[in-house]
């Protein structure tokens, strides 16, 4: 067992506390520390089958707090709207797209925190939009869970709630990502391999995740998640900037070789 194996379960296990505690966030975890040790392209199908993995055991540990109302209007429009972003992806511009889902992430999350009488939805009317962002979203850059979490935090879920419906939108759309990685052929034998060995410790850590939060007062559990979703929104600008740079390089560098051909 080499030591990049053992980093690589030690990530997913993390990851998967966060999403077993908050319902979301292990991709943003283990992607960017993911992307130190292994190749994107390794890391993206590990992580799908591993929060595949998570979804499946929330949901039955909370499969009977589950909002089904919501859940299938989540689920509907956004596996609808995923080839849309795919669509996107090929021809938009990411860092537009990543700007002002990173703006409306952390405005709403900044007066969540200092407005106490937050702005509620009293009902699903609006469910098939957040459902739609989220699977255009996901399809383009594998941001759907924003979209989401803003629409549980406005219908004031409980944490089990919130939880537990967010993991019926991931299930479905987690196998259809497993589904597209395996037939692009990135999902290879290794990648299942290690995944199937890193089972058990990915099952004891979502398991941790979940008894952390079953003692944590709601109230408490929104401040964190709203917290988290400000960690997100900073961290899809700073890669908006990163992008922006990294075009500046690439441009400069063209401009210097069409200088020596000259």
């Amino acid at each position: 067992m080499t030591n990049e194996f053992v980093l690589v379960t030690a990530i997913l296990m993390c990851a998967s506390f966060v999403r077993g505690a908050l319902g979301f966030g292990e991709a943003l975890v283990a992607m960017p520390l993911l992307a130190f040790l292994i190749p994107t392209t390794t890391a993206a199908p590990l992580v799908a089958l591993c929060g595949t993995l998570t979804a499946i055991i929330i949901l039955c540990y909370d499969w009977r707090h589950v909002a089904l109302r919501p859940a299938t209007l989540l689920t509907v429009f956004g596996l609808l709207a995923v080839p849309f972003g795919v669509a996107l992806l090929k021809a938009g511009d990411e860092r537009l797209v990543k700007g002002v889902l990173a703006l409306v992430v952390t405005v709403f999350s900044v007066w969540s925190l200092w407005n106490p009488q937050r702005f509620k939805l009293r009902s699903d009317l609006f469910a098939p939009i957040f459902g739609f962002c989220a699977g255009f979203l996901g399809g383009a850059y594998n941001t759907a869970g924003p979209p989401l979490v803003i629409f549980g935090m406005l219908r004031h879920w409980s944490p089990q709630q919130f939880r537990a419906t967010l993991q019926s939108y991931c299930l479905i759309a987690g196998l259809w990502v497993i589904v597209c990685h395996r037939m692009s052929g990135l999902l290879t034998d290794g990648i299942v391999s290690q995944f199937l060995i890193s089972i058990p410790l990915i099952v004891a850590s979502t398991l941790a995740g979940l008894r952390v939060t079953s003692r944590i007062p709601a109230e408490r559990f929104i401040r964190i998640v709203l917290c988290t979703l400000i960690v997100v929104g900073f961290s899809l600008g700073l890669s908006c900037w990163n992008d922006r740079e990294l075009v500046q390089k690439a441009s400069e560098a063209m401009n210097v070789k069409s200088i020596g051909v000259q």
